[in-house]
């Protein structure tokens, strides 16, 4: 029998002072929404063991199953098929109460979607809507063929197949096929505005959402007999290959010649992203290895892109004692932006 819980009260009110600020972070669409979660809700997750010799003293655990829950109840009402590594994010959540921590970070996931083929559609140009290369998309229904039918079910490959390595959240890198340009951000600034070229329509650059995944100081190109210096690969284009486009200088072929000098700003390469040889130096020594690089088929203009990450949307809501914050783009006119390439229909 316990006869004085004034210390175990005393040390269930020292527990219970501290709200845990839940940032969950999109790669993909570059937003963030941070869920900060007070003591009067998380310490419902709780159970509490006295220990039997030291009555004074007391050891606590965490309900999985309820943290999961709550996790799971606001993630889904982020939307966007999105979703967290569930035994990950509550392990952190527990972690972050035991030390007296007040922020957790975490990463949103995508589940494989679903398509309905329609008229006029083929595999390649369901790749393009969704940013998956369509290889892909074959290797994903290895029993449909290159004749599509309408009404037809594809499985679309999650985006997050594209991004196999931990996330550099502070640098982001964007092409535009339409453009024929690279920007590259740094804390959400811009940092460097450059021409590019990308691949010719025979041999086009698959737009989407990838990562920097190697750093190569001269790869060779077997296929077109190209070296390619500061070679950085960023997607494969088919899955069960070894080969990556990604980003590079002006090639040679054979030692000597050498190639696209007069080329920057039209599609010109095999499929990877041509930028000069002094710019992609300069790349190559700063995005290391995680950094993400979209790929847009689309115009955006500069004003828009240097706005990127400035401009932000804040959407607070109050449910019970939580507090949601969204934070991510916008297109310069109080309006969120669209997320990258989900597809119209």
């Amino acid at each position: 029998t316990i006869t004085d819980v004034s210390a175990i009260a005393e040390q269930a009110t020292a527990l219970l002072t501290t709200s845990v600020s839940v940032r969950a972070y999109d790669p993909v669409t570059d937003d963030a929404f941070t869920w900060v979660i007070s003591p009067a809700v998380w310490g419902e997750w709780l159970t509490l063991d006295i220990d039997p010799v030291d009555q004074s003293h007391f050891d606590w655990t965490l309900d999985t199953n309820t943290a999961q829950a709550f996790l799971d109840e606001r993630t889904s009402a982020l939307g966007g098929n999105r979703f967290l590594d569930a035994e990950g994010a509550v392990t952190a959540v527990s972690t972050a109460i035991q030390s007296k921590q007040t922020n957790v970070s975490l990463r949103l996931y995508h589940h494989d979607q679903q398509h309905t083929v329609q008229a006029g559609e083929t595999i390649a140009s369901i790749g393009r809507d969704y940013g998956i290369p369509y290889p892909w998309i074959q290797d994903a229904n290895p029993t449909v063929g290159n004749a599509l039918t309408v009404g037809q079910t594809l499985i679309i490959p999650s985006p997050d197949a594209m991004l196999p390595l931990p996330i550099v959240e502070n640098k982001r890198i964007v092409v535009s096929i339409s453009q024929q340009k690279t920007w590259v951000y740094e804390n959400g600034v811009l940092k460097w505005e450059w021409l590019a070229s990308t691949g010719i329509n025979s041999s086009p650059t698959a737009p989407g959402v990838f990562q920097i995944q190697s750093h190569e100081p001269n790869a060779y190109a077997g296929n077109w007999n190209l070296w390619m210096p500061n070679f950085m690969g960023i997607y494969r284009p088919v899955p069960t290959s070894d080969f990556m486009n990604g980003f590079h200088g002006f090639p040679t072929r054979d030692g000597a010649n050498l190639l696209w000098t007069n080329n920057l700003g039209t599609k010109v390469t095999y499929g990877c992203v041509l930028l000069s040889n002094d710019n992609v130096a300069q790349l190559y020594n700063w995005a290391e290895a995680g950094v993400v690089v979209e790929i847009r088929p689309y115009s955006m203009s500069a004003i828009q892109l240097v706005s990127k990450n400035l401009i932000l949307r804040k959407v607070v809501y109050e449910l019970d004692d939580i507090v949601v914050n969204c934070s991510g783009d916008g297109d310069g006119n109080g309006r969120s932006r669209r997320p990258l390439l989900h597809p119209t229909r």
